[in-house]
């Protein structure tokens, strides 16, 4: 197969995979909530924070830079899968013997517990790490994606019937730790690689450079998503992180179904533009409006409904986390400009400013998470969402050095939808606050969804003729054959 080919391939599987992924574990996440209360809910939440942040360091990197060199050689590989088991064991010792027991003394026992357990995720991942690395070098896409949807559905399904049986938190612990464990097992069955009995600090220095980098960049973007949630945790206890965790879990639903599909394409696009720089600004103008069209609705139209959406979903204990959801989902335009600019900056060459971006945004949510913590979760949500809007022209200023557009084109580029589904927010909450104040939640969703793309469409049309057209012409020629004709625009008279 061509390198073409198994491009395309690589990328429909690990869109596919994501977007299934995501929604099973959605489902998941849904029937859980339901079944558990939030404060067995959050401790594992704050646990999984500590996780979610050590994995990045046991990675450290070295699956990316064994999958950056030019030959696969099973010495490094092998020296690599010691490296990151070895920092595994470190990591999963130092969790479950320090951190857990330190944490527990203001958390309480069984959060001490539950983090010893789930820190052997980090043993069990660290010994798969090199193997995932070498099916996606050979750009095996598919065995991986398969892997990943097996095991979501699988431990999903466990960790649904063990909180079904009354086993609380640890339906959520065990259900991991099964998951993580299968997909071990499977990725070991899917190479040829076993590692032998050596280590080898020249093979060590020869990926440690490359792999640093990419370890400081993640784990920066990391503390910028983990550490608000830790504060939430650490300052208000296992309830209030519960409510964050479901009110950001919603909203991320959206993003992944939305946004993830045109990312992941703007991914492969811009990497064929490499160092075009009109083409890269044309290219970085045409996948934002694409996905304004799209996300200006899904966002403010969440934000509409949210007090609704959330209760008839998770159960009516999850009032707060739709406060949260609210909060959070107006941070759509700093979303929609934001999800681009690093393809299309790393594209141009200029890693540098990519890094600023990730620095300065991450800076700013840790920033802003400890001023409003003490307020609440809605209250941290809410300052997210303002550290976004706050700091998006410095991003657009990065944009502009990388690709040369301009901020303005950039804002007037998204606006037409932005305003409609601002307009579309603004006459369902009126619907729902003066016409449907008693009606049942599940009564408002119904009649609110609907109602809500006829407004949007309706008011896009009015008031976005011009950028309606234009975004006819751009998607007609990548939609499918039914709808091509459709969406191609009248000839101008």
């Amino acid at each position: 197969m061509s390198m073409k080919k198994n491009l395309a391939s690589s990328s429909l599987w690990s869109i596919s995979a994501a977007l299934f992924n995501n929604l099973s574990t959605m489902i998941v996440f849904i029937a859980l909530a339901r079944l558990l209360n939030p404060t067995e809910f959050g401790i594992v939440a704050f646990a999984t924070v500590f996780i979610d942040i050590s994995r990045i360091v046991v990675l450290g990197g070295i699956p990316d830079a064994l999958i950056q060199r030019k030959e696969w050689d099973d010495d490094v590989a092998t020296t690599a899968f010691w490296t990151n088991l070895g920092l595994g064991v470190l990591l999963s010792v130092a969790l479950a013997a320090i951190a857990a027991p330190l944490v527990g003394n203001s958390y309480g026992g069984t959060f001490a517990l539950v983090l010893a357990a789930l820190s052997l995720v980090l043993i069990i991942e660290g010994a798969s790490a090199v193997h995932v690395a070498k099916l996606r070098r050979e750009f095996r896409h598919k065995m991986i994606a398969k892997r990943s949807m097996t095991t979501n559905i699988v431990s999903g399904l466990l960790g649904v019937g063990f909180a079904y049986l009354g086993w609380g938190v640890w339906a959520l612990v065990v259900s991991r730790l099964i998951g993580v464990t299968g997909s071990s097992i499977i990725l070991w069955r899917a190479t040829d690689f076993r590692p032998g009995l050596r280590y080898s600090m020249e093979h060590l220095r020869s990926f440690a450079r490359f792999s640093s980098h990419i370890l400081g960049s993640q784990l920066m973007i990391q503390a910028g998503a983990q550490v608000p949630a830790m504060l939430v945790g650490g300052f208000l206890g296992p309830a209030a992180i519960a409510q964050y965790r479901v009110g950001w879990r919603s909203l991320n639903l959206i993003i992944s179904v939305v946004i993830l599909p045109i990312q992941t394409a703007a991914v492969s696009a811009f990497s064929r533009l490499s160092h075009d720089r009109a083409a890269l600004a044309g290219g970085y103008l045409r996948v934002t409006r694409t996905c304004a069209l799209v996300s200006c609705p899904a966002f403010f139209g969440l934000a509409a409904v949210a007090p609704d959406f959330v209760p008839v979903l998770f159960g009516p204990q999850w009032t707060e986390a739709s406060w949260v959801l609210v909060a959070l989902s107006l941070i759509v335009g700093p979303t929609t400009l934001g999800y681009f600019e690093g393809a299309s900056i790393a594209a141009s060459g200029r890693s540098d400013l990519t890094f600023y971006a990730s620095l300065f945004a991450s800076i700013g949510n840790i920033a802003a998470a400890a001023a409003a913590v003490t307020f609440g979760p809605v209250a941290v949500a809410a300052a997210m969402t303002l550290r976004a809007h706050l700091t998006t022209p410095f991003s657009l200023r990065l944009v502009e050095r990388a690709i040369g557009v301009r901020p303005v084109q950039a804002i007037l580029g998204i606006l037409p939808p932005y305003l409609a589904a601002m307009g579309m927010a603004i006459g369902l909450t009126a619907v729902r606050w003066l016409i449907l104040p008693d009606a049942t939640p599940l009564l408002r969703l119904i009649v609110c969804l609907p109602l809500g793309g006829v407004l949007y469409l309706g008011l896009l049309l009015l008031g976005g003729r011009k950028f309606v057209r234009t975004a006819r012409e751009e998607l007609a020629p990548l939609a499918p054959k039914p709808l091509r004709k459709f969406l191609q625009p009248a000839p101008r008279d």
